[in-house]
């Protein structure tokens, strides 16, 4: 059950696009006090989201929690028209963020932490007044957070169908206090790999490993980064992350913000000149968090993905950041670097009718074939 809000809160919900810019300079102020905040729940990200992603037929749910005349929470959320089975239509309330090509996670409202518990429970109390939604899809949220403990009472609670949990692993690991360490903490093979992928750079030619510094570095890596990405998966016949035009669009803005920012790198490995490796990372709050990738299939031979991860975890040691994590996405490698595990969760739910009767018939199917199992 959801507890009953007796705190003197009141709610808005804004639908308007111009309501980011009202709110832009409020949404920020409420970052920096947030613990929980990560560059996924930031106006800078949802607000370019929205401009690269609304289709006219999406509707803005941006709740504002005030006490008083303070603003104390934002829930950044809108109503998506999506079909069901292909054929249905059906009105989803959801993050800002979710619903595109592009993958979000840590999915949150964004409070001041001493009013979290009663904006949240405030939020989820007003979620069933929102007119014109089917189906609730709180996605991507941190499974050990209050809001998705919350979210999936709220959904067993209501009439209809709560649909199974799914849930999916981000793999993380704790950095020491200096690369000696670091390196000490590898085992004898690691570490031998690490010499043989740099003796390998030396004989292929003159090589060079650095992070952006200028905005004319920037678009050059950003260039290079789209291009490898897609060259990449092509080779191995599979569609990467910069398959849209709006994934790409979206990116390289959000790229040049967090880079103007201070809270992103782009790191680069050059071979004679050229660009052979990129990778796209926030830096965020001591933690060094790995969005995406790009190297070139032709100089496979030479690990450029690994050569950077070790530059950047080097770099980011020598910065004083204590984390890294490798967000969504179960890849092998990934495990190389972090073996720390966390899980976040998405929480759905179904209001009766039709719709509710097919997505729980569409739900217990895949619960029998174990598609929402970990990392589903």
């Amino acid at each position: 059950m959801i507890e009953p809000d007796t705190d003197s809160l009141s709610i808005q919900c804004l639908q308007s696009a111009e309501a980011f810019e009202q709110l832009r300079l409020i949404w920020q102020g409420l970052e920096r006090l947030d613990t929980r905040c990560t560059p996924f729940n930031t106006w800078t990200w949802n607000s370019l989201w929205w401009q690269h992603y609304a289709s006219p037929r999406d509707t803005l749910a941006l709740l504002v929690v005030r006490e008083g005349r303070r603003v104390v929470a934002i829930a950044p959320l809108y109503l998506q028209t999506a079909r069901m089975c292909r054929v249905i239509p059906v009105r989803v309330l959801r993050f800002l963020g979710s619903g595109g090509d592009t993958s979000p996670d840590y999915l949150d409202i964004i409070a001041i932490p001493a009013r979290r518990d009663a904006a949240e429970r405030m939020i989820l109390q007003y979620l069933p007044r929102i007119p014109g939604w089917q189906k609730l899809l709180l996605s991507d949220m941190a499974e050990s957070s209050s809001l998705a403990r919350r979210a999936g009472a709220l959904a067993a609670q209501l009439p209809g169908v709560a649909l199974t949990p799914r849930y999916h692993v981000i793999q993380k690991s704790a950095l020491p206090g200096s690369f000696d360490d670091y390196r000490a903490q590898l085992s004898r093979k690691r570490r031998k790999q690490i010499n043989h992928r740099q003796n390998r750079l030396d004989a292929a030619g003159r090589w060079e490993l650095s992070l952006c510094a200028s905005k004319e570095d920037l678009a050059e890596a950003c260039d290079a980064l789209v291009a490898l990405h897609r060259l990449r998966w092509e080779s191995k016949q599979e569609a990467g992350g910069f398959r849209s035009a709006a994934y790409e669009q979206f990116h390289r803005a959000i790229i040049r913000q967090f880079f103007a920012d201070d809270a992103l790198w782009l790191a680069t490995l050059k071979l004679d000149g050229k660009i052979i490796g990129v990778q796209y990372i926030f830096v965020w709050r001591g933690e060094l968090l790995f969005m995406q990738s790009g190297y070139s299939p032709e100089h496979e031979n030479l690990s450029p993905g690994h050569v950077l991860f070790t530059y950047v975890i080097q770099r980011g040691i020598e910065q004083g950041m204590t984390g890294l994590d490798m967000l969504k996405g179960h890849y092998a490698y990934k495990s190389v670097y972090a073996r720390d595990e966390t899980r976040t969760v998405d929480v759905a739910y179904l209001r009766p009718g039709v719709r509710a009767l097919m997505g729980g018939a569409r739900d217990q199917l895949r619960r029998r074939q174990g598609l929402t199992a970990v990392g589903a």
